[in-house]
């Protein structure tokens, strides 16, 4: 596909050199950027609701190693830092500078970078592209300066970017998130930074983060294939307005995703977001049945929605890709099982009837009762060893590629629950010290399901996706030693995410026959 015949991309305003030697380069320049050693922040600033100030406070706030130089020529010290005139005043290297200026300084800043050999720049400074043709000039100024002067840089008109593994945030306001294997890229700010705080509040785990801004000069696809590439990413999740070079995306795309899962939520798909989008960041979103075909094509999954995003990135980062679209269910009450099954069916997913070998297992710990079947019912029963034999034989069934395990977390905060109600009654009806017991009980049978879901995962090869019976807050990851195992909400949720694995899954098979 042609960059220039594709009406979701539009022509790059640099010309790209794809060699190896150049990938090679730009990846030297891009370590720079995401763990470098000092970062110079230029524009800091001792007004709290400036840019220069809340990009500033979060990098030392977060636990940023490396030197720090604040560059203000009317400061002395900012924030208890030593504050320099220019960046030529700095005494050590420098190997990220970090713009926070008006607009029309930009250029010269650059400028300076270049004279003193710094290699990579963020420009978070707004007042380009986005705002018109006067802009668009000025922004084109900034990638002649940097592509002749050996420089590259993120933006303008970014949120910024961050490295967990590195204690990095370069943005408007710490996330928190810890280091992991999730890696993000955004043209949106806000958008961004809100799913940097989710990837904190659920304990995804972050391993980069890059708000791509108006992507004058680094795109989508430099990040994709510098992220695809590095060995601290599991998988990769974008917020994308627009493509601006079709044939570079489905070239990077193609790359990682045959060993790394991209999960994308491509926007634009009716007018008006069309047209939002290029308010927003200036870039055109183009047809979105061409992007989505591409998509297709290159392996990349498209969701609908940030929560989509959310939790299939998640579970790409954290699960096994199932092999098939075959899935074994567990319920703790029927209800529950006959809604996964007619979510799976409307998702694409198949429910294969149980074997005899499977019955005979089932038959050595279950009541006569049991209903024999998939989804298999459990009746409500409390029993822990019970739910992880069944998810275990479910799991090495050779029928079944995931499992969908339905009410098998939640039974502590049932137990809290409970308790609550009992001291309502009384503050004396119910002994204390068994109280704490029977909650401390319950919390370490929940980990215990926890870490033996982690260990059938590692040994099978197949996800697991657990249903809570309590949990009214969406996916959440908990991390054992062998691996993270995730819950969520409902079973529609699960049904869902594992349709998105396994359409992925069928990706890969494509190379591997």
């Amino acid at each position: 596909m042609s960059r220039h015949a594709s009406p979701c991309a539009q022509p790059n305003i640099a010309a790209k050199d794809t060699s190896e030697d150049s990938h090679a380069n730009l990846a030297r320049k891009l370590d720079k950027m995401f763990s470098p050693r000092s970062i110079a922040m230029v524009g800091a600033s001792d007004v709290p609701i400036k840019w220069g100030s809340m990009v500033l406070s979060s990098i030392l706030g977060g636990g940023y190693k490396g030197e720090v130089y604040p560059v203000n020529p009317k400061k002395d010290i900012i924030l208890g830092r030593k504050v320099y005139r220019s960046l030529s005043d700095i005494p050590g290297q420098v190997d990220l500078a970090v713009f926070t200026i008006p607009a029309k300084y930009v250029p010269d800043g650059l400028r300076e970078c270049v004279a003193l050999g710094i290699e990579a720049a963020i420009i978070i400074s707004s007042g380009f592209k986005e705002t018109g043709n006067e802009g668009a000039t000025l922004e084109q100024e900034l990638v002649e300066i940097a592509t002749q002067g050996g420089l590259v840089f993120i933006g303008p008109n970014t949120m910024g970017i961050a490295s967990a593994h590195d204690n990095m945030e370069i943005v408007m306001a710490l996330s928190g998130a810890k280091a992991g294997g999730l890696a993000m890229i955004s043209q949106s700010g806000n958008m961004g930074l809100q799913i940097m705080k989710w990837i904190a509040d659920k304990q995804l785990g972050l391993s980069f983060y890059a708000g791509t801004g108006n992507a004058a000069m680094l795109k989508a696809s430099d990040l994709l294939r510098y992220f695809g590439n590095h060995d601290k990413v599991k998988a990769i999740s974008m917020y994308i307005e627009g493509i601006e070079d079709g044939r570079a995306f489905m070239q990077a795309a193609t790359e990682i995703t045959r060993h790394k899962p991209v999960i994308a939520l491509k926007t634009g798909r009716s007018k008006t977001g069309s047209q939002a989008a290029q308010s927003h960041t200036g870039s055109m979103a183009g047809s979105y049945a061409t992007c989505k075909a591409m998509f297709k094509q290159t392996g990349v999954t498209l969701v609908r929605t940030p929560t989509e995003l959310m939790n299939v990135s998640a579970a790409m980062t954290h699960l096994p890709i199932p092999k098939s679209n075959r899935v074994g269910i567990m319920t703790l009450g029927g209800g529950w099982g006959v809604v996964a099954a007619d979510e799976c069916e409307d998702a694409g997913l198949v429910l294969p009837t149980l074997s005899p070998a499977i019955i005979q297992d089932l038959d050595q710990h279950r009541p006569d009762f049991w209903n024999r079947a998939n989804p298999i019912d459990v009746v409500g029963e409390r029993n822990p060893e019970l739910y992880i034999h069944v998810i275990e034989a479910l799991s090495k069934w050779d029928e079944v590629d995931a499992v969908i395990a339905l009410g098998v977390l939640g039974t502590a905060r049932f137990i809290q629950d409970f308790i609550s109600s009992r001291d309502k009654m009384s503050a004396d009806i119910f002994n204390w010290e068994l109280k704490d017991a029977i909650h401390k009980m319950s919390v370490q049978e929940e980990a215990r399901i926890i870490s033996n879901i982690a260990r059938i995962q590692q040994e099978t090869g197949k996800p697991v996706l657990v249903v809570s019976s309590r949990n009214t807050e969406g996916l959440v990851c908990h991390k054992t030693d062998q691996g993270g195992v995730i819950s969520m909400s409902s079973p529609e949720e699960a049904c869902t995410i594992l349709a998105y694995m396994v359409q992925y899954g069928n990706y890969l098979r494509k190379f591997s026959a």
